[in-house]
């Protein structure tokens, strides 16, 4: 089993790097991990040599397909699309349990915080090198480096040295430690609970550091080397990603050889399904009753529930957020479940709790919070504003949360609040959004691992990047979350993750959860074996009739 899990703010974030595929010209053989001169975003041609190959055409709107470098975007775009190609130390199960992949076995700890690692041996790169501790190292290192400007850091930046390279004190990482070709040690601040599955992300996944360090800019964009069941054949930015079967992968072999991952309007992608030319694509909410409600899609139609929080962060640093009432008055001027019927058609389920269901410390006891404009301007008038506020949300002008938006501007507006929608483009919304000056930033979490920890430490903690917060700073939330983290009885941690969210949500309302999301799929029934993990589709072992 492959890849599972993205972090996402796939409807939200769009971090990208733009470049430009290079073309390979005259008879020059490229080199390994580069891409070839690709085709546009229309599912390709077949021709007799085609005919002779197992290709798989998967399509998605992926408009954030921009780089193949994990270490570079929070979307599922991206994560989807490099994880094609590179693995991580550990892999997760269907059941979320961690199993090795790179190393030979898992990792051994006698205290939970520095933990033994042995690669697999024989493990072999894209370009023919073989993959050793020094490798790990290297990656490691490089997503620390301020140069880098690595997104994911959040993600293992317990590790020991990890914040004195980010605020570029050091170049070297303390907590790792090469100890053999093909051993070596992390170290961690201290014990935490989840480690093991952080270790399976894509976002960690290992690079080669002879390969990765020649590309330099051209890194993830024309070359990208790996050690996964399929390398890079060619890459065309936001249109189309193509990946070949790797004849000396150190794993199990996949019947494939050959997939395409296409970047697709959705009415154009779903006439292309229908036409038999895609194998699976992905189907936009708006959409998917027809096909839910068609018998002649009956076997094809796939729903897929996420583990995953839509909701609004509050900048409590800006005026007039930075009263609790007014924040308390947003999620009664708030209506989910009309929401979820009407303008998402019933495919998602209303929420008020930040930790998605699927997660340890969803509070499956708390309801609903109703939709009473009413008290949403009595709060007002108690927070000094009886004549109303105005608000603001900045969004990526391509972002779908466009349209979740406007449904709240109808809504808010019965309460006396104006939501005015200011759409930007990518580089100016990373800018306001990485200095903490977004008002009401819509998010859009899909669990990286499946624990707590991934939402309420990532988004809500007082040291967490302005880019994901609120600008929340309490220093109860914060103890219950450091505790959460150490603690290894998994009663205790849910206990105190629960006292942490509550207090978030619903004392200091620094956050306003919406619905957990569900993504559709269609699937040709001659293809079987794809695997709908969270917001990503492992297709390694899909197999063709």
């Amino acid at each position: 089993m492959k890849k599972m899990i993205a972090l996402l703010l796939a409807c939200i974030l769009t971090f990208s790097l733009a470049g430009c595929a290079t073309q390979s010209t005259g008879n020059e053989a490229p080199a390994p991990g580069a891409s070839t001169d690709p085709a546009g975003n229309e599912p390709s041609e077949s021709s007799p040599a085609d005919d002779e190959l197992k290709v798989l055409k998967y399509a998605n709107v992926y408009p954030d397909m921009q780089v193949l470098d994990v270490m570079k975007s929070t979307t599922t775009d991206t994560i989807q699309a490099g994880s094609m190609v590179c693995e991580a130390l550990l892999d997760f199960e269907e059941d979320f349990s961690v199993t090795p992949l790179l190393l030979k076995e898992m990792p051994t700890s006698e205290d939970g915080v520095t933990f033994h690692c042995e690669l697999k041996e024989g493990v072999l790169f894209h370009d023919g090198t073989e993959l050793k501790a020094t490798d790990v190292e290297f990656t490691f290192k490089r997503m620390f480096l301020p140069e880098t400007a690595c997104v994911n850091t959040f993600l293992c930046d317990m590790i020991l040295g990890a914040k004195e390279m980010l605020d570029g004190q050091t170049t070297e990482l303390a907590g790792f430690t090469v100890t053999g070709d093909y051993t070596f040690d992390i170290t961690l601040e201290g014990p935490y609970a989840p480690f093991l599955s952080v270790l399976a992300c894509e976002q960690l996944s290992i690079y080669p550091e002879k390969a990765c360090t020649e590309a330099g800019d051209r890194w993830g964009v024309d070359v990208f080397v790996g050690t996964g069941p399929f390398k890079l054949k060619e890459f065309t930015p936001k249109d189309r990603l193509v990946v070949e079967r790797f004849e000396d992968y150190h794993g199990e072999q996949p019947y494939l050889d050959q997939i395409e991952m296409y970047n697709m309007d959705a009415n154009t992608m779903l006439l292309e399904y229908e036409s038999g030319n895609l194998d699976i694509v992905g189907v936009q909410q708006d959409q998917a009753d027809a096909y839910r409600n068609d018998e002649a899609f009956a076997d094809q139609f796939v729903i897929n529930p996420l583990i995953g929080t839509i909701s609004m962060n509050l900048n409590v640093e800006m005026a007039p957020l930075d009263n609790v009432k007014v924040r308390e008055a947003i999620g009664y001027a708030v209506d989910r479940q009309s929401m979820v019927d009407n303008y998402l058609k019933g495919n998602a389920i209303a929420t008020s709790c930040f930790i998605p269901r699927g997660c340890m410390a969803f509070d499956e006891d708390r309801p609903i919070d109703k939709y009473d404009p009413e008290k949403a301007k009595e709060l007002l008038a108690e927070a000094g504003y009886p004549d109303g506020i105005h608000i603001v949300t900045t969004i990526s002008e391509k972002s779908s949360a466009v349209g979740v938006a406007t449904v709240l501007q109808q809504q808010m507006k019965e309460a006396g609040i104006e939501f005015e929608i200011q759409k930007v483009d990518d580089a100016a919304y990373i800018d306001l959004r990485s200095n903490g000056e977004v008002q009401v930033a819509f998010s859009t979490w899909y669990a990286d691992i499946v624990d707590p920890d991934n939402f309420l430490y990532t988004i809500l903690h007082s040291e967490s990047s302005p880019f994901f917060s609120s600008n929340y700073n309490n220093p109860e939330f914060d103890a219950l979350l450091e505790e959460a983290r150490v603690v290894t009885d998994a009663d205790k941690r849910e206990e105190l993750y629960l006292e942490a969210e509550a207090l978030a949500v619903t004392v200091d309302f620094v956050n306003v959860p919406l619905y957990n999301p569900i993504k559709f799929y269609l699937v040709q029934e001659n293809v079987e074996g794809a695997k709908f993990l969270n917001s990503m589709v492992d297709l390694f072992y899909v197999t063709k009739s």
